[in-house]
């Protein structure tokens, strides 16, 4: 399905280094990432976030590839090399930040790349793509390689439309008639709305294609400056805009004309809204490793229990009549029978994790905590059966 003919990678790809920032904590997923980094988080079954950047960048034909870890990255180190580094011809080179920084870790986006400065000179790449590792999204990274050769441009930005008032988190810019970015602000209070769609604002995805002799100058300086962030968003992004040679690049709309399909799945209600869509029915095709191959897990819900808007992580289980409205239920964990989450906010807040967004994620060290608890105040109700069922 995803076998690339061998004159589609010469033409397109030959001569660009793919680099994958993948060593992002994802502190606003709480508990999914207390043992993991953002990037191997599961999504979809039993793949991973970090699967649907990977699947694009094989489909387009890449045959090397930089990817730089650093929080708790041994889940992530595991799955790239059993299930993607057989998919690259010359080597998935998995840079470590502890390793490669001298302990301190990469400081930045930026300095993900600096830090790895000669190997890629090495390699002496005409581009590299800046890749994110930890959304969600189905892009074709040969036409995005594509428009910015044409533009003529030394960096091309690929771009979105999200909702107004959750732009804070994201670039925001403008563009002009020639696709050049006049205006950029990284993650301003206030985003700018677009033309004509007050609504909405105009984010950066996180993905970049520069030439390579550029980035490198451009890196190098601003790491001189006084004050610098080592971000791509925040010191290289300004500079190429100061320059006038900032393109972007809109993501294309899917074949059905509806908008391109990015999430940024960066909180738990995200997260789970994101994964309901996939339920609902998948709104861009699901990534699907060269190395590995994927089933679906078994169903473990019980019949009796009734379940709304909410998403059961690989390996999970839910026990009879239980009702779990909005709730994500961590991989492996054990719902016991008789449970009920989402109904009562005050109670659910005792003993799992809620959010402001109406979102509650229930992990098996929350439930032993809870029963622990339950055990302490009520010592006589662990001789009785069901001891740990929300009363009704």
């Amino acid at each position: 399905m995803f076998d690339v003919p061998a004159t589609l990678s010469d033409n397109l790809t030959k001569g660009c280094l793919p680099f994958l920032l993948a060593g992002g904590q994802g502190s606003r997923l709480h508990e999914l990432t207390a043992h993991e980094c953002k990037p191997a988080v599961h999504f979809a079954d039993a793949g991973r976030i970090v699967d649907f950047v990977m699947s694009g960048v094989h489909r387009a034909g890449f045959d090397e590839m930089f990817v730089a870890t650093q929080y708790k990255p041994n889940t992530l180190t595991r799955h790239m090399e059993t299930a993607w580094a057989g998919g690259f011809a010359k080597g998935l080179h998995l840079r470590d930040g502890a390793k490669i920084a001298n302990q301190q870790g990469y400081r930045g986006t930026a300095d993900a790349v600096m830090a790895n400065l000669a190997e890629v000179d090495r390699i002496n790449p005409k581009e590299v793509l800046i890749l994110a590792a930890d959304h969600v999204y189905d892009m074709d990274f040969t036409a995005m390689l594509e428009a910015h050769r044409a533009s003529g441009a030394m960096a091309t930005l690929a771009a979105t439309p999200v909702p107004r008032m959750e732009a804070t988190g994201f670039g925001v810019l403008a563009i002009n008639g020639a696709n050049r970015c006049v205006e950029f602000a990284e993650k301003p209070k206030d985003p700018a709305a677009m033309p004509g769609r007050s609504d909405m604002a105009l984010a950066s995805m996180g993905i970049y294609v520069f030439d390579w002799e550029w980035l490198r100058d451009a890196i190098m300086e601003a790491f001189k400056r006084e004050g610098t962030s080592h971000d791509f968003g925040h010191d290289i992004m300004p500079m190429a805009l100061a320059q006038d040679t900032l393109n972007v690049y809109a993501l294309p709309d899917s074949e059905d004309g509806t908008p391109g399909y990015w999430r940024d799945v960066g909180t738990l209600d995200a997260y789970r809204l994101a994964l309901l869509d996939f339920e609902n029915g998948s709104p861009i095709r699901l990534p699907k490793a060269p190395d590995q191959a994927y089933s679906k897990p078994a169903d473990m819900t019980s019949a009796s229990s009734t379940i709304e808007e909410s998403v059961v992580l690989p390996g999970a289980s839910v026990g009879s009549n239980c009702r779990l409205s909005k709730t994500i239920v961590g991989a492996g964990t054990e719902i016991p029978s008789g449970l009920v989450v989402g109904e009562d906010h005050d109670e659910d807040a005792r003993w799992f994790r809620c959010t402001d967004g109406g979102t509650t994620l229930v992990t098996s060290e929350m439930l032993a905590r809870r029963a622990d608890q339950r055990t302490l105040m009520h010592p006589m109700s662990s001789q009785r059966p069901h001891s740990h069922i929300v009363s009704q």
